[in-house]
């Protein structure tokens, strides 16, 4: 990789929209989870700059100047995610889209908006819901979170209750592609008039169409799933066209519970018999957390399912009735509507959990809905010696997210370090279950081809050599790589090797009944260098455990790392 070029970067995107400071780096080289330092080991600390093109032509050239000099690209939102899927593998160029986050086309007949990738969700929605429109589904991050950044991870979010994942809502995506090229997945619709790239894009989509046919895959306008949920290693996304809906009257509700069964079986029939548009369950250790609802006997230490309906108004007072019906006969109280209400608006906050932290460290799954009250209780046992709050959103597929919020202190290095295999712990849990990790990113790579799927994978993986060969582009993530070695772990490599070949050499032979071997171990290989054998295998150990480290992928180092964490850990009672 060549040193970062500042000034010339700062050409192709503007002077003000570049920065090395130490300071800019480490902010944007962080997403919502606390790392602790040994993660450091196995990626970059930093990024070497950052930057934030406002259009596509500028984009397109900076990639272009990455790709030509070797330097590793990584697009970034605002980081509200918290699998690694925005952070720095091999430090680079860190390109934050925020700066082009403009509503570009709006058509009620058609209910779909186009916008630029770098929206947040809060400021679209309030743009729709002038017109009368609301959005099918968006993130609980909504405040912060960009359009861009949720496709690129996917996931479920408010609404996903009766739409489903991000993923189905969107109808198109422009993006530009590691060698440069501006192309559009799908149907993006644009204003003719003041689409500047048509012709361009138009161009580039039939070089894409070849690459696809070449790769056994479908045409460009089939196979938005490249650039959906894989985390912008295939492409930056640059526009996104999202399904609309009408936004009709809204009635939030509440229930409490004694037992996560008796949520899970309410929920599972409030969803097959009101089709409500969200449903999200808090479980006993985040409510009873709360200081809003501290005293309240009704909802503090509760199991409390929270939703909405977004329906006619005839619609919504049956569909009240059949809450209320179904409350009552698993066993529920159905809190009044000023509770209702603080529940739905605490809905885009889920990150206040944070102050009993002060670090977090989220795990999730996605799940069966009729293995959530199993799953809880192996969570608690699991973490039994942490401090976890857990909630999760209901999807229309009997399924559900399950968040282990772990809330610890950075601050207490060993400790915390010792820790964090935890969220992997999670992971790991969810397939005894029948379920999935919620997100791949940087962490998960290890389960991506469960994830995504035997075929989807592999054809994601044909697509990444082909347009991303010397993997550039978001490097490491989903798909794995090497890690960047830092100097600690290699050090601690180059002493592992050292001492085990030194052991094995010293005891070995003298074990198998080998003198002859232990009489060349203690010799001199050369007369005057009076070094024994035994010391020039041992450096050669050395070196080999040296290699190994510095070779390492990150999926290897993760398998090696996580069981020694959590030995640490059942030591400590972690």
């Amino acid at each position: 990789m060549r040193k970062v070029d500042e000034q010339h970067i700062g050409d192709i995107v503007g002077a003000d929209n570049v920065s090395i400071t130490h300071e800019t780096c480490m902010i944007y080289s962080k997403d919502v989870t606390s790392l602790p330092d040994i993660a450091y080991q196995i990626v970059s600390p930093k990024f070497d700059v950052v930057t934030q093109p406002v259009d596509v032509p500028s984009l397109q050239n900076l990639v272009g100047y990455a790709i030509d000099n070797n330097i590793p690209i990584v697009p970034r939102g605002n980081g509200t995610s918290g699998w690694g899927g925005s952070i720095p593998t091999r430090g680079g160029i860190c390109i934050g889209l925020s700066g082009m986050s403009r509503v570009l086309y709006f058509n009620e007949f058609e209910q779909a908006v186009t916008v630029e990738s770098g929206i947040t969700w809060r400021n679209l929605l309030e743009f729709l819901e002038r017109l009368g429109y609301t959005l099918p589904v968006y993130p609980s991050s909504a405040t912060a979170a960009t359009v861009g950044g949720f496709v690129a991870s996917g996931g479920l979010g408010i609404g996903s209750t009766r739409h489903g994942d991000i993923l189905k809502q969107v109808l198109g995506i422009e993006a530009v592609l590691p060698n440069g090229k501006v192309v559009r997945l799908g149907r993006v619709l644009l204003d003719p008039k003041t689409d500047d790239i048509k012709d361009e894009a138009s161009k580039a989509n039939k070089w894409l169409e070849m690459e696809l046919e070449a790769a056994g895959l479908g045409t460009p306008e089939k196979e938005t799933k490249l650039l959906t949920g894989t985390y912008g290693t295939l492409g930056i996304i640059t526009k996104v066209t999202l399904k609309t809906i009408p936004n009709l009257q809204l009635v939030p509700f509440a229930s409490s519970f004694d037992s996560m069964k008796d949520l899970v079986n309410a929920a599972a029939r409030m969803v097959n018999d009101t089709q409500p548009y969200f449903l999200r369950f808090l479980a006993d250790n985040y409510t009873s957390k709360l200081r809003a609802i501290a005293g309240n006997k009704l909802e503090h230490g509760k199991y409390v399912l929270m939703g909405a309906l977004l329906d006619t108004i005839y619609n919504n007072e049956d569909n009240i009735a059949a809450i209320q019906t179904i409350t009552e006969e698993e066993d529920g109280i159905r809190l009044d509507d000023k509770r209702a209400w603080f529940y739905w608006n605490e809905r885009l906050y889920p990150l206040r959990i944070k102050r009993y932290g002060p670090s977090l460290v989220p795990a999730e799954m996605l799940a069966p809905l009729d293995k959530l009250p199993e799953i809880l209780e192996k969570t608690k046992v699991e973490l039994r010696n942490s401090n976890v709050a857990i909630e999760g959103t209901m999807s229309n597929d009997n399924s559900s997210s399950f968040m282990v919020w772990i809330l610890d202190d950075e601050r207490r290095s060993f400790s915390f370090t010792v820790g964090w295999q935890r969220s992997f712990r999670i992971a790991a849990l969810a397939q005894r279950f029948g379920g999935l990790p919620y997100a791949v990113g940087l962490w998960n790579g290890r389960h991506a081809r469960e994830y995504y799927g035997d075929r989807v994978f592999n054809n994601l993986k044909i697509m990444k050599k082909r347009l991303d060969p010397r993997n550039l582009m978001n490097p490491v993530k989903v798909f794995g790589g090497r890690v960047t070695a830092g100097r600690a772990s290699k050090s601690l490599g180059f002493v592992a090797g050292f001492a085990i070949a030194f052991l094995m050499g010293l005891i070995g032979p003298e074990l198998i009944g080998w003198t002859w071997l232990a009489q060349i171990m203690s010799s001199n290989l050369v007369q005057f260098l009076p070094v024994p054998v035994l010391i020039w295998v041992a450096l050669l150990g050395g070196l080999l455990g040296f290699s190994i480290v510095y070779f390492m992928t990150i999926n290897q180092a993760l398998s090696v790392g996580i069981p020694v964490l959590r030995f640490l850990s059942k030591l400590m009672r972690r």
